[in-house]
């Protein structure tokens, strides 16, 4: 497996800008194979998140790693950054690259917003892996006091202006708080987490990032239970990853999703060493776990 320093080379080597409706942007392509896989990051994060598995997928695929809108180096909007809005931003860059269906991987707030791609546009994702995530829906139907205490940075984030005054000040300090035991065991080395930390000490990034989270309380939660009340579910083959140390150790995570597909029996999954940061702490598991789904959903 490659290191960290290989992984940002590949990540930082070429970054490539596109301009949208309304917002520019930024993605990394490795490989040239006819299948494209397409990896989306999760919060506090970037594209670099993917570095570790790159360049073994990039043998067997074209491997695109965007910029979600508003972070790293993707631009920022005054409004739109609902789950719809940002899984659009994915829909016209595949269109873009001039590719019909593509697989989809995302991680955190990228799987949420894979999860809407999905169901948006259904005909674009023709095979989805989503790590370390519950539905939207399920998440915010089901807070009590020990989920809430858990995830308290979803409820501080929701706050208007207060996250981003209070952040601002020591972004290093935030974001090392999160990633204190992926920093302690290496699987997140110094140089990508100043990599992070830069990338959310602008404060236009730093407040969409916040922005995303917002969104989760209103137009994604709204969407999200139109659709499952109306009968909408997945359709494409759909893999489920989560770390067997993180929070969701012991969520009947297959049950949950099972409910949110067309068909149960399309949905498969398991836990991979490690906690919350799939890409990063379990790099090896999550290339084998992709491998055997995707050889068993092969392009068609």
């Amino acid at each position: 497996m490659m290191s960290s320093a290989e992984g940002a080379g590949v990540l930082q080597g070429a970054v490539h800008k596109v301009a949208l409706n309304d917002v520019e942007l930024a993605y990394r392509v490795a490989g040239s194979a006819p299948e494209m896989i397409v990896l989306l990051h999760g919060w506090p994060q970037t594209g670099l998140c993917w570095r570790k598995i790159v360049s073994p997928l990039s043998q067997r695929y074209t491997v695109i790693v965007p910029d979600l809108r508003g972070y790293g180096a993707s631009g920022v909007t005054r409004t739109g950054y609902d789950k719809r809005a940002t899984a659009g931003d994915l829909g016209e860059l595949v269109d873009y690259l001039d590719r019909s269906a593509v697989v989809v991987v995302g991680h955190d707030r990228g799987a949420r917003v894979a999860h809407r791609w999905a169901l948006d546009r259904p005909s674009q994702v023709r095979s989805l892996a989503l790590l370390d995530v519950l539905p939207t829906r399920v998440v915010m139907n089901s807070f009590n006091r020990t989920s809430a205490a858990s995830m308290w940075h979803w409820f501080f984030h929701l706050q208007s202006e207060l996250p981003e005054l209070l952040v601002a000040a020591n972004v290093e300090a935030y974001l090392r708080y999160f990633m204190r035991r992926v920093l302690e065991s290496g699987d997140i080395d110094e140089a990508t987490f100043r990599h992070y930390v830069a990338a959310f000490s602008d404060p236009d990034h730093l407040h969409a990032s916040f922005e995303d989270y917002r969104a989760g309380f209103t137009t994604d939660l709204e969407l999200d239970e139109a659709d499952h009340a109306g009968g909408v579910r997945l359709q494409c083959p759909l893999l489920l990853l989560w770390g067997a140390s993180g929070a969701l150790a012991t969520a009947d995570v297959l049950a949950v999703w099972r409910e949110h597909h067309a068909s149960p029996a399309a949905v498969s999954g398991r836990p991979v060493p490690g906690g919350h940061y799939v890409p990063e702490e379990s790099p090896a598991a999550l290339l084998e776990a992709l491998d055997v789904f995707l050889t068993r959903h092969p392009a068609e």
